[in-house]
């Protein structure tokens, strides 16, 4: 693909660096870049090798300025790039104003800030939301700033992404790099530095700092800062520093290129800004394995993690602040412990090559066009999902997530509920409900007409049946309405659970005689399906269910320090065996009492289950979160997901945890072990309580860090939705 990076300026500022950092990944990648400055930089240059780089203008002017509209619109036209990545918002504005004059090519805003930090009017709103309806996508930097993006302009989600910062892992020696940095400065090696790195610009706020130091000046005069940068309010820091008298407490290097060998020759790295994106000098510096001490601003908490990778300071408490750094730079161990934290959570946060392969996926999708292999696509389809009820269930979750992959793709699809239901699932097609009342489900003809309506209207290549409500509903409209579009039907469970008489028997033996393919989500349920039923296994194949690339929030649910939080995400049925739960979490809470057990679900058994919360004196450590859309923090953040379920298909809850790195003690059920064993997690035989509560406090009190590590490897070798829709659309072809 072709690939144009507007940036402001080409220099050596947030948006621009990371700008070039993603162009030289995306080359890596085989893709060509262009990138190009609205406004010629004078000095220090920002240059991507391997990439065609030039400006458009010689300086920026007041307004609009036409002759760049025309020279921009002039470019896309002539290099006919496939997508535009806009980098600030004076390219935004640009590249909206030249769309006019051009062909058209889908446009990319990278939002790094917080938004309506800086819109100070209701006119430069209108205007912005003007301009954001010229937008196919935003991506963001944290999940802070796109929920403030959305929020402020009404833009939607589905066109929304967090993709984080791609940090270049370039390390360096952080003994030569210190000698080297105390040398230049004439500071002896027992002088602690804590070092800021940025554009002298009002929102920096270096006069904070000014304060904090003239007072350690008087208290630990080994503690220097150093600034490194140049702008604005460079000649006025100076003069108040020359004032304060500070000369030989605050050093100014200017701008400089070498940031990530200053960083390592520094002893921390300090912000004190008063408005910030995702400050990704935070992670330039966690490279080098130094903490950090930062104001509580934008989206700071989503890079350092307060008290494992340095300190966020709230209000800008000048006392605190200080005493942050004064206890990180006294205390080697503690500097090292968390400088290592740190590093940890770059590499898995904020990897380049991931992040780079994220913004690829997205390009394609907005360009369209051939495959990548040149050849040419097939036809689009047109997929009918039916579902069980609005809810947050496994079946209906990734139903929902499959179609979102299935219309990126640029197939058409809708989406019904034979019951209604509060859930607003994930679905950007919106769910629409047929609204019929389960004790009439056994003779419907009003429900199978109303089915046999939308399939007349929509025209379907595919009518997918999601359960097995859904099942019966869609085999006996057909049969009555005698409409034409196959039958897909989704087996997300272990049947023989379920169909445990003559009569349930004969009657889905006769249901899945007119299903066209069965697709099962794991090996066991195929089996388990094609054992009962042996007619089904010419039409039966597996694709398992998956997770989103979804980022979660940096910051936890959780409240109290220092607990252990136990998760378990299901609905309160039988099958899920909460009543079980409840007895083996007691035994861990007795020899754990910092433990606390989370339940995310609703269900016909809540009552029960409150009662035995109750009889068994938990009802201070045991929380009822109710229904959630997303609980995706609750999963990342937990010390341990629990499962022992009596049966399951294969649990996507399961799924989700491995890929954001949570252990996972579950009853090696239904198709539990073909992604849990041993190398990636505990599965425990099922009714072991012992075995079970045994590696719910081992999981809790020494996470097993390859274990987690395979895990998040396994599923993203095999279980990603953006993987797996491929796989449906291949079934759907054949059929």
């Amino acid at each position: 693909m072709k690939v144009l990076q507007l940036v402001t300026r080409r220099q050596y500022r947030g948006a621009e660096v990371f700008a070039a950092n993603l162009s030289e990944e995306l080359i890596k990648l085989g893709h060509e870049i262009l990138f190009v400055g609205l406004y010629t930089n004078d000095d220090n240059e920002l240059y991507v090798n391997r990439a065609k780089n030039f400006d458009l203008s010689k300086r920026k002017k007041k307004g609009i300025s036409p002759k760049l509209v025309i020279a921009l619109a002039r470019l896309v036209g002539r290099e006919k790039p496939d997508v535009v990545q806009c980098n600030g918002s004076d390219t935004l504005k640009y590249m909206v104003a030249a769309s006019y004059f051009t062909r058209k090519v889908p446009i990319v805003y990278r939002n790094i800030s917080t938004i309506s930090e800086w819109l100070d009017s209701s006119v430069k709103k209108k205007i912005y939301t003007h301009l954001f309806n010229h937008v196919d996508f935003v991506t963001s930097v944290g999940s802070e700033s796109i929920q403030d993006l959305r929020e402020t302009f009404n833009y939607p989600k589905e066109k929304t992404a967090v993709i984080r910062r791609g940090i270049p892992f370039q390390t360096y020696d952080p003994k030569q790099a210190g000698m080297n940095l105390r040398s230049e400065l004439g500071l002896s090696k027992s002088d602690k530095i804590a070092i800021h790195i940025g554009n002298f610009s009002p929102e920096k706020n270096h006069s904070f700092l000014l304060k904090v130091f003239s007072d350690l000046k008087e208290t630990h005069p080994d503690i220097k800062l150093v600034c490194v940068g140049s702008g604005i309010t460079f000649e006025k820091i100076k003069k108040e520093i020359k004032e304060k008298d500070l000369e030989q407490t605050v050093y100014l290097m200017g701008f400089r290129k070498n940031i990530p060998e200053l960083l390592a020759g520094s002893d921390c790295f300090v912000l004190s800004s008063l408005v910030e994106g995702v400050p990704g000098v935070i992670l330039e510096a966690a490279v080098q394995k130094k903490p950090s001490v930062a104001t509580n601003v934008g989206g700071v908490q989503e890079v350092i993690r307060h008290n494992e990778t340095g300190y966020i300071i709230d209000n800008f408490d000048k006392d605190k602040f200080k005493e942050a750094l004064i206890k990180l730079l006294e205390d080697e161990t503690l500097r090292s412990q968390m400088g290592g934290t740190a590093y940890k959570l770059v590499l898995e946060e904020f990897n380049p090559t991931r992040n780079a392969k994220r913004f690829q996926e997205l390009y394609q999708e907005l360009a369209g066009g051939a495959n990548h292999d040149g050849s040419k696509k097939k036809r689009k389809l047109r997929v009918l999902q039916i579902i069980q009820r609005k809810q947050f269930r496994g079946a209906e979750l990734f139903a929902s997530q499959l179609s979102n992959h299935l219309i990126k793709k640029g197939h058409e699809v809708q989406m019904y509920s034979i019951y209604d239901g509060p859930a607003a699932l994930p679905f950007k097609g919106g769910v629409r409900t047929f609204n019929r009342r389960k004790t009439g489900r056994h003779l419907d003809i009003s429900g199978w007409r109303s089915i046999a309506r939308v399939v007349k209207e929509f025209r379907p290549d595919i009518v997918q049946a999601n359960a097995s409500d859904t099942l019966k509903y869609t085999v006996l409209s057909k049969m009555v309405y005698d409409w034409k579009a196959p039958i897909v039907y989704r087996n997300a469970s272990i049947s023989s659970y379920y169909i445990n008489n003559f009569l349930s028997k004969f009657w889905n033996r006769e249901l899945l005689k007119k299903v066209d393919q069965i697709i099962s989500v794991s090996d066991w349920s195929k089996r388990d399906l094609n054992t009962i039923f042996p007619f089904t296994k010419h039409k039966s194949n597996v694709i398992t269910i998956g997770v989103e690339q979804e980022e979660a929030s940096l910051k936890s649910p959780y409240t109290g320090a220092g607990n252990k939080n136990i998760l378990h995400i299901g609905s309160f049925t039988s099958e899920k065996n909460h009543i079980e739960l409840l007895e083996m979490f007691r035994k861990v809470w007795l020899d754990f009492p910092n433990a606390r057990l989370h339940l995310i679900g609703e269900g016909s058994l809540r009552l029960e289950i409150v009662s035995v919360i109750n009889k068994l004196g938990l009802s201070k450590v045991v929380t009822m979160h109710g229904e959630m859309r997303e609980p995706l923090n609750y999963i990342r953040y937990a010390d341990v997901l629990v499962l022992p379920s009596l049966v399951e298909g294969l649990p996507a809850v399961i799924l989700e945890a491995m890929y954001h790195k949570t252990p996972v003690v579950a009853y090696a059920v239904g198709g539990i072990p073909e992604v849990l064993d041993e190398s990636t997690g505990f599965p425990v035989k099922s009714g072991d309580k012992n075995s079970f509560v045994k590696y719910v406090k081992e999981a809790i009190s020494n996470p097993p860090e390859d274990r987690i590590e395979k895990a998040k490897q396994r599923v993203e070798k095999l279980f990603l939705n953006k993987d797996l829709v491929e796989k449906f659309l291949d079934t759907y072809y054949q059929v």
